[in-house]
């Protein structure tokens, strides 16, 4: 990927199932990839939710988040001029017709 880092914000909490949330500057893409400090891939943002001034944001990590992530601050992948897919209102798979 082209381009450098943009923050998002630090890691709150990691969920039982897994999850990152960060509370994040802003409201990241859906699929964005998510890195740490060193550029090692943390995972892609799934759900952004909350204040509209400071929102959280959903991610599911890569593989197993260790628990020294809490508190770290995470960045994003900022991708020249290439198109984040939104997969909200994308027909990707045809539709099948009971008969």
């Amino acid at each position: 990927m082209t381009g450098g880092i943009q923050a998002l914000g630090t890691v709150e909490n990691i969920a039982y199932d897994g999850s990152i949330l960060v509370r994040a500057g802003f409201a990241p893409p859906r699929g964005a990839v998510v890195v740490d400090r060193r550029r090692r891939p943390v995972g892609r943002v799934v759900k952004v939710f909350g204040p509209v001034k400071e929102p959280f944001a959903t991610v599911r990590p890569e593989g197993k988040p260790g628990i020294a992530l809490i508190g770290a601050e995470v960045f994003i992948e900022e991708v020249g001029n290439a198109r984040q897919e939104d997969r909200r209102g994308r027909r990707g798979h045809p539709v099948s017709r009971v008969q």
